[in-house]
């Protein structure tokens, strides 16, 4: 069957347009916008980390399984939303009305969520209800979001900056908005100053969501991006788009090296993110550090890891390799995580605990820029929302490894978490096994 003269103008028009649109020049300046989100949602984050815990357990006197329970089914939500939203992403050839509009919905759910902390006097059921629910929508907004975000990646790599270099910068800049972070609200989480009359973490969590909005503007009014050339399929509907979703994730098992990429990364983000959320426990019932040494630890680890999202593409030229920096990186550290198991030194356990900040920059900086060179070019959005599920699933199951491990072991007393972090220590390098059979991209 012959094509007709519209088609075969379409198809000409589409076969032009990339042609001019893979020519275009993207500017470094791109890439510092780019950064600047990093640096721009680390705020509210790490407010978000540091003050909502405590306040809603300790303070009002909830209960935890609130908090795991709303985290839990943020990332069931994203399982079934987000691979939808990263294939439209695709399709439309756009990223920032979807990473613009998962921020603002962010933003506002922080702001909400502040508000009513004001006005909660006493935890009833309806006020937990209300303050989980803006909780729930604030951790699947900020987690959706990177879907689109590192969809970027590749884009920007057409200013001759490689891709593990960018990673790496904004990985630095927001480990750089987590110190700034930490400084800003800490006044404000601390009750030391107010804010339009809100004292306390209400007031820290307004304050985080308004310079979230400001240290955003810059990035969604000038962060331009190459646009991605499209095939005349007609208009996307939502059976359509949901199909080809469904399509894209039982076939990623053929592009080569993305499903033994994607368990190694969940092994290893597995251990990291939990040992991160785990080791002021471990440093105040373990290593009993006062407040002020757990605090140098984090702070220090915060430092170290705006170091290692800097020297990552180093650790590419040194070692010959993506693939190699990334084994060369698990080897060191599951070993450096096996001593933070059984070293009774606070000492060393506190220098270990900054050393984690920067193997958490550095495997998180390359592990993306690897990541997005394995993947199509055309679908980075739908890859990257798989990425980021596979990176929300060990987020879950990581610290039910941990609480079972401190369980089994509950005879050893507080010794128990030692061996809670020799199974992350085993996690992390057992990821070495599927890394194995993912081919190495040059450098």
């Amino acid at each position: 069957m012959q094509s007709t003269p519209i088609a075969s103008a379409c198809n000409v028009y589409v076969k032009c347009y990339a042609a001019s649109v893979d020519s275009s020049p993207v500017s470094k300046k791109a890439i510092w916008l780019w950064s600047l989100y990093d640096f721009a949602n680390s705020i509210a984050f790490v407010g978000v980390m540091f003050y909502f815990g405590p306040w809603f357990v300790k303070t009002m006197g909830g209960s935890d399984t609130w908090m795991s329970v709303a985290i839990a089914l943020s990332t069931l939500l994203l399982l079934f939303v987000l691979p939808f939203l990263g294939h439209l992403s695709d399709r439309r050839g756009k990223r920032m009305p979807f990473l613009s509009g998962m921020t603002l919905l962010c933003i506002l759910s922080l702001l909400g969520l502040g508000l009513l902390m004001a006005r909660v006097t006493t935890l009833t059921t309806t006020a937990a209800f209300g303050v989980i629910f803006f909780y729930f929508c604030f951790q699947f907004f900020y987690q959706g979001s990177f879907a689109f975000y590192d969809a970027y990646l590749r884009d920007l790599s057409a200013s001759g900056t490689s891709m593990e270099k960018i990673s790496g910068m904004g990985m630095s800049i927001g480990q750089l908005g987590n110190l700034v972070g930490l400084a800003l609200l800490m006044p404000f989480g601390l009750g030391k100053i107010s804010f339009t009359g809100l004292h306390g973490v209400p007031g820290a969590f307004i304050v985080a969501g308004i310079l979230f909005f400001l240290f955003f503007l810059p990035t969604w009014r000038f962060l331009k991006q190459r646009a991605i050339p499209l095939s005349p399929q007609g208009d996307i509907v939502l059976g359509q788009s949901f199909r080809a979703t469904l399509r894209d994730f039982s076939e990623i098992r053929k592009h080569k090296g993305v499903l033994p990429f994607l368990i190694a990364y969940y092994l290893f983000a597995d251990a990291l993110l939990t040992l991160s959320l785990f080791a002021t426990l471990y440093l105040d019932v373990v290593a009993h550090l006062s407040p002020l040494q757990m605090n140098a630890a984090i702070m220090g680890s915060i430092f170290l890891g705006v170091c290692g999202g800097w020297m990552s593409p180093l650790f590419v030229h040194w070692c010959g390799g993506r693939k190699k920096a990334l084994q060369t990186f698990i080897i060191a550290w599951g070993i450096l995580v096996f001593f933070f198991a059984i070293t009774r030194s606070w000492p060393v356990l506190a220098v270990i605990v900054m050393l984690n900040g920067f193997a958490f920059s550095v495997l998180f900086s390359l592990s993306r820029a690897f990541y997005a060179v394995l993947i199509p070019k055309e679908k980075q959005a739908t890859f990257f929302s798989v990425y980021v599920l596979f990176e929300r699933t060990s987020s879950i199951l990581g610290p039910l490894l941990w609480s079972a491990t401190a369980l089994i072991f509950s005879a050893f007393g507080d010794d128990r978490y030692r061996f809670s972090v020799g199974v992350l220590a085993v996690l992390i390098l057992l990821s070495l096994v599927p890394l194995r059979y993912v081919p190495e991209e040059s450098a």
